[in-house]
C-alpha cells in the first residue's frame, strides 16, 4: 500500500476515503490504536466506545476500529449502528468512557467511509486529528502486550436510544401544540431514532426512512443535494415544518411550510432570539453570513467567528462558554443544555417547539428576521501556493478594509455584506463566498473579489517562478 495513495484521507476533521481504494480496515485499526494512545495520555481514560452509521461497510471497520483500540490495551464499548449526535450523547452521559471512534463519511456517496474520534465530552478531535496523522506514517503506534489488551463490550443500542429520548423530552422548551412535520432521513442512521422523538409531540410524516447502506434515494447529502421530493412533500400536505438528515444525522437542513431551505443562520437566529438573553455567547464559523453577528448583536448578544469544521465550533463554543454555535452546513451546538458537540437532532426538535409557541408559520418568522443572497465558487490553486495568495490577500486588505477576520482566511466586512477568502483544507482549490442582502449586490461584491483574488494568484505565481 502506497503511502501516497492514502496520505490524502487524513482530513483536518476526520479520515475519510473509498473502501477498497484508499481507506481499508487496516488503516482503521491502525488509526484508532493512534486514538486509544493519544486518550490514554490525555483522559488517563481505559475505556473508549466505537460506533457508526448504516453504510455497508461500518460494520467491518467498526470492528476493526475495536480490535485497534483493544489491541493498544483500552476496553471498548461497541454500539450497534446509531446516530453521530446520540454516540456524542452516550460517550458524555457514560462516565467511564473517555472518548470514542465513529465510523462514517457523513453525506459521502456509498462507497466512502472513514472515521472520527471523541472526547470524553463528545466533541471531536481538531488539530489532533494532524497528530494521528503523523504517528501514522512515522510508525508510533503503541500496543499492549498480549497480557494487557482490552476488553471489548457489546451494548444495547435501544438502550442508549431510549435515555436520549428521555432527555430530549426533559429540557425546555417542549412543544406547546401539535405541528405537522416531514422527516426525510435519505436512507441514513437518523431513521433509526428521529421520527421516534418528533411523534412523542407532533403529527410526523416520513421520507426514506428505512436505513439502507446504499442510499437508493440518490445521496445522503441533503446541503448540496435535490431536496425537491421533500420540499413538493411539505407544501402538499400542508406541513408546518420539513426536515432532511445526512447519513449520520449530524447535520439537518429545515424546509419551512412554502417548501423554502431556511439558512442556518437565520435558523440561529430564531434559537438565540427564544433561548438567550443579552450577554451569552454565539460561535459561529467564518462562512456564515453577516446577518447572523449583526441581527445578534443588536440584540445584545455577543458573537465570537471561528473557523470553518464542526469540530473547531465546538472548540470554541467550549473555551468561550457559548450558548449556542452555527455552522455554515447545518451543523448546530447547543451547550446552553450542557454539552458542546454537535446535535442537529435536538436542535430540530427545539426549534419545533419554538414553531409551537407562535401563531404564525415559519415562513412568516423567517422572512420577518430577512433574506440575504449567497455566491460561492472554487477556484482552482495549487497546494503550494493557495496559503500564499490568501496570506497576500491578507496584507493587501489590512490597508483598505476596516472590518477584517483572518480567522479562516480573509474575510471582509462591508457595509452592505461579507466575502470570505480561504484556502481548502482537503483540495488544491481556495473557496470565494460572497453574501449580501441584495441579489444585485452580492453579485458586484463576488465579481469585485474575485478579481482581486485572481490578480493575487497571477502575482504569487510570478514571484515564484
Amino acid at each position: 500500500m502506497s503511502v501516497e495513495k492514502i496520505k490524502h484521507i487524513f482530513r483536518a476533521y476526520d479520515i475519510r476515503g473509498i473502501f477498497g481504494e484508499t481507506l481499508f480496515p487496516d488503516v482503521v485499526t491502525k488509526s484508532a490504536a493512534i486514538f486509544a494512545n493519544i486518550i490514554r495520555e490525555k483522559e488517563k481514560s481505559s475505556m473508549v466506545g466505537v460506533s457508526g452509521d448504516g453504510r455497508t461497510t461500518t460494520n467491518i471497520l467498526m470492528f476493526a476500529a475495536a480490535a485497534g483500540i483493544a489491541g493498544a490495551g483500552l476496553d471498548v464499548y461497541l454500539v450497534d449502528s446509531i446516530p453521530l449526535p446520540v454516540f456524542g450523547f452516550a460517550i458524555w452521559h457514560h462516565e467511564e468512557l473517555g472518548g470514542g471512534a465513529y465510523v462514517t463519511a457523513s453525506h459521502n456517496p456509498p462507497e466512502w467511509n472513514g472515521i472520527r474520534f471523541r472526547w470524553s465530552d463528545g466533541t471531536g478531535f481538531a488539530e489532533e486529528n494532524t497528530e494521528v496523522k503523523n504517528r501514522f506514517f512515522s510508525n508510533l503506534v503503541k500496543w499492549a502486550d498480549w497480557d494487557k489488551i482490552g476488553k471489548i463490550y457489546s451494548s444495547d443500542r435501544n438502550r442508549i436510544l431510549e435515555k436520549y429520548i428521555k432527555f430530549a423530552l426533559s429540557l425546555e422548551p417542549q412543544p406547546e401544540r401539535k405541528l405537522k412535520v416531514v422527516i426525510d432521513t435519505m436512507n441514513g442512521i437518523g431513521g433509526i431514532i428521529v421520527p421516534r422523538l418528533f411523534r412523542h409531540a407532533h403529527e410526523v410524516a416520513t421520507l426514506n426512512s428505512q436505513v439502507d447502506g446504499f442510499f437508493p434515494v440518490g445521496s445522503a447529502d441533503p446541503v448540496h443535494e435535490d431536496l425537491s421530493q421533500l420540499q413538493n412533500f411539505v407544501k402538499s400536505c400542508n406541513a408546518d415544518i420539513g426536515l432532511a438528515f445526512d447519513g449520520d444525522a449530524d447535520r439537518a437542513v429545515v424546509i419551512d411550510d412554502k417548501g423554502r431551505r431556511v439558512p442556518p443562520e437565520i435558523i440561529g437566529i430564531i434559537l438565540a432570539r427564544e433561548l438567550l438573553k443579552s450577554g451569552d455567547i454565539v460561535v459561529y464559523n467564518a462562512e456564515c453570513a453577516s446577518i447572523l453577528k449583526n441581527t445578534l448583536e443588536e440584540m445584545g448578544i455577543k458573537t465570537i467567528e471561528t473557523r470553518v469544521g464542526d469540530v473547531f465550533v465546538a472548540k470554541s463554543a467550549k473555551e468561550n462558554k457559548a450558548k449556542i454555535g452555527v455552522e455554515s452546513s447545518y451543523h448546530f451546538f447547543i451547550p446552553l443544555y450542557g454539552f458542546y458537540y454537535d446535535d442537529a437532532i435536538l436542535t430540530s426538535y427545539i426549534l419545533t417547539a419554538i414553531v409551537s409557541k407562535y401563531k404564525r408559520k415559519l415562513s412568516e418568522i423567517v422572512d420577518e428576521i430577512g433574506r440575504f443572497y449567497v455566491l460561492r465558487e472554487n477556484i482552482r490553486v495549487d497546494d503550494e501556493l493557495k496559503w500564499k495568495v490568501v496570506e497576500y490577500l491578507k496584507e493587501k486588505f489590512k490597508t483598505i478594509y476596516s472590518q477584517i477576520s483572518t480567522i479562516d482566511g480573509v474575510k471582509v466586512y462591508l457595509e452592505n455584506g461579507s466575502v470570505l477568502i480561504r484556502p481548502s483544507n482537503t483540495e488544491p482549490v481556495i473557496r470565494i463566498t460572497s453574501e449580501a442582502i441584495t441579489e444585485e449586490s452580492v453579485h458586484e461584491i463576488h465579481k469585485k473579489f474575485k478579481e482581486n483574488l485572481l490578480d493575487a494568484i497571477s502575482r504569487v505565481k510570478l514571484s515564484n517562478t
